[in-house]
């Protein structure tokens, strides 16, 4: 499943470089009138020839295709005879036939325009020349040569833009440059990139503020969904707040489609699945009024992940089976989406659609390999024919000499025989030892799948038993809490009027009721560690156990305030029942704990002085305190050390891995 989820996400960001979705938040009608005066009050080619095209890139993206070709005919004709200017022209000619011309003319006037431009030391140069080479990366990009595509970003786009000093072609340059590093994987450097990228986008200046705006908007959006694979939340969240703070101005603008998906994606990572498959709907919701396109398939990609995931499988069918309807998707993504849908029906039990949606699976990928297949068994034909008249040729010469042999000498013919004899029983020894490895190996591997099918189900079971904690001690403290806090300011009222010891008695007893209920919710689920997180929490459980007897000391250090909330129930559970164990057997008057983060690993030490205690004995016993301290460790694939050193104390020493 990581794998399919990792191709979505880096078709998501090669697109990104080139997609079907042209950024727009609104139409800037103030700023074509503008650029349609400056066209007719123009004196010079130059002037009308740079007005022109940049009329017909912005007719373009507002789908205004009459406009957009008559104003390129204009600027190409008011080009003529200027190198620069001719340069330009070959550069719009390109872009313009994006989507309406084939690769082998728009390549040739990237070409045309490259020969001509560069030679020339002018800024409209450099900024054309880092534009002609954004394009030619994302044609590399659409050939699958993402190498190709970051070398032409880095190594000449980027320099040419900063050559012409213009800061929104050096922050579109970075922008690209990013994109190229995240479909490799390397989201921390593209961050940096992306973060570049929107800090010149703010400083550009811009005649047209909105599309200055639709740059900001398209990083900020990517900024947020890169955030969100690095597990920084925060981040991701103050980038999605700072896109929205904008688009609410334009509920109509395309790009709530393309800010839709992180969203979504943010609310599944903080356990929010109701407000995460609102905002997939409200992106798949696009497809009624557009063109269908790759973000509204990844959204319903998304969404049916994320149904699966919780159970809602029914639903997620439903959602699978409208994604397959696309004609857009890609042949393997449609083959993978397939077998998906097939485990979602084995999930529910349809072993027919399973077995049905399986075949569907096997037939695509053996379509997809049909060309490769059918020249791979006509050289194996070729090479089948070639070796069996060899074959032939070898038997007859070898029937030959051994009928030479036999005819010579006898005795050499046994010895022959032996040898064979001897060379048959190795080969079947050899065999066998394979035989038995491979054995011994496939029982390793479904002894160690049964353990992680066993690790997982332990998993949903304590995370279960977490969250009916937390309902419980909810339950208890606002149900049963505040019900016992009316019954006492009630008898408190009476008890000011009549003065009666047995409503005294009752008042007091009440008060221990109130205060031992809170204090068994508390157990049960700490609000602090919702509320505050794990230090904080830790913190209290020591100051609470801590006694006139027990000393309770607590070291902590780098502990992250974001780490993922599951992984803080169980080192706050598991610190809690060695805690227990200590107080309540080991006769301690000092217990020390330690917890302490190093990036991923998490070191937990809970050292006593107290009178140990007998290891075997309490695993032989099979106490629930032992079991689930080990499994908490094991699910968060940890090792766990008893150190016991009798009538001297105990340490025990936790390594996780979050």
């Amino acid at each position: 499943m990581k794998y399919i989820i990792s191709l979505c996400l880096l078709c998501c960001l090669t697109l990104s470089a080139f997609s079907q979705l042209v950024i727009r938040i609104d139409e800037d009608h103030e700023y074509l009138k503008t650029l349609e005066k400056r066209l007719l009050d123009a004196q010079t080619d130059s002037a009308k020839a740079m007005t022109a095209f940049r009329l017909s890139y912005m007719y373009k993206k507002y789908r205004n295709m009459d406009l957009a070709k008559q104003r390129l005919e204009q600027g190409v004709k008011y080009a003529q005879g200027n190198n620069l200017l001719e340069g330009i022209a070959s550069y719009n000619e390109a872009l313009y036939g994006i989507g309406l011309e084939d690769m082998s003319k728009i390549e040739n006037n990237l070409n045309r325009s490259d020969s001509l431009l560069k030679d020339i030391q002018d800024p409209e140069a450099k900024k054309t020349l880092s534009g002609l080479w954004i394009m030619r990366g994302v044609l590399s990009q659409l050939k699958g040569n993402e190498k190709g595509g970051l070398e032409s970003y880095i190594n000449h786009a980027l320099p040419y833009a900063k050559e012409s000093k213009d800061k929104f072609s050096i922050a579109n340059a970075n922008k690209f440059v990013a994109t190229s590093l995240l479909n490799a994987t390397e989201r921390v450097r593209g961050n940096d990139y992306l973060k570049n990228a929107l800090a010149l986008f703010k400083e550009a200046p811009a005649e047209s503020e909105i599309t200055k705006l639709e740059g900001i908007l398209e990083v900020t959006i990517l900024l947020a969904e890169n955030n969100l694979y690095l597990n920084d939340l925060h981040s991701s969240k103050a980038y999605l707040d700072a896109a929205y703070a904008v688009l609410k101005d334009y509920p109509e603008s395309n790009v709530f489609l393309f800010y839709y998906f992180p969203e979504g994606v943010y609310y599944e990572k903080m356990g929010k699945y109701v407000q995460a498959i609102n905002s997939f709907d409200k992106a798949i919701a696009f497809q009624g009024s557009g063109p269908e396109n790759f973000y509204i398939n990844r959204s319903k990609f998304a969404k049916f992940n994320l149904l699966r995931k919780i159970g809602r499988n029914a639903e997620a069918i439903d959602v699978m089976q409208d994604l397959l309807k696309s004609t857009t998707l890609l042949p393997s993504d449609r083959n993978s989406y397939a077998n998906l849908l097939a485990e979602t029906y084995a999930n529910t039990g349809n072993m027919k659609e399973a077995y049905e949606w399986s075949q569907k699976y096997i037939t695509v990928n053996d379509s997809l390999h049909a060309a490769d297949y059918k020249k791979d068994m006509l050289d194996m034909e070729n090479k089948y024919q070639s070796a069996e008249k060899a074959k032939q040729i070898s038997q007859l010469q070898a029937e030959k000499q051994a009928a030479e042999l036999v005819q010579k000498n006898q005795r050499l013919w046994v010895l022959l025989l032996a040898v064979g004899a001897a060379v048959l029983l190795l080969a079947f020894l050899y065999l066998n030892n394979i035989l038995k490895n491979q054995k011994r190996a496939n029982e390793f591997k479904f002894k160690e799948l049964e353990q992680q099918r066993e690790l997982q189900v332990t998993k949903a079971f304590l995370e279960g038993e977490d969250k009916e904690r937390q309902r419980i001690a909810q339950d208890l403290h606002d149900g049963l809490g505040g019900a016992l806090s009316g019954i006492k300011m009630k008898l408190s009222a009476v008890q000011n009027n009549f003065q009666e010891p047995e409503i005294d008695s009752s008042v007091d007893q009440l008060d221990r009721s109130i205060i031992e209920l809170r204090r068994i919710a508390h157990n049960m689920m700490p609000s602090n560690l919702l509320r505050s997180g794990l230090d904080v929490a830790l913190r209290d459980l020591c100051s609470a156990l801590s006694s006139s007897r027990t000393e309770i000391e607590l070291q902590t250090e780098g502990l992250d305030p974001n780490l993922n909330q599951h992984y803080q129930v169980n080192i706050y559970r598991i610190i809690q029942e060695l805690l227990s164990n200590a107080l309540r057997h080991a006769d301690a008057n000092h217990i020390l704990v330690q917890c302490i983060q190093n990036d991923e690993q998490i070191l937990i030490t809970v050292e006593d002085n107290g009178k140990g205690f007998d290891l075997s004995r309490a695993k032989a016993s099979n106490g629930m305190g032992l079991n689930n301290i080990q499994n908490r460790v094991d699910i968060m694939k940890g090792s766990l050390d008893y150190d016991v050193m009798p009538e001297e104390g105990t340490i025990v020493n936790i390594e996780l891995t979050v």
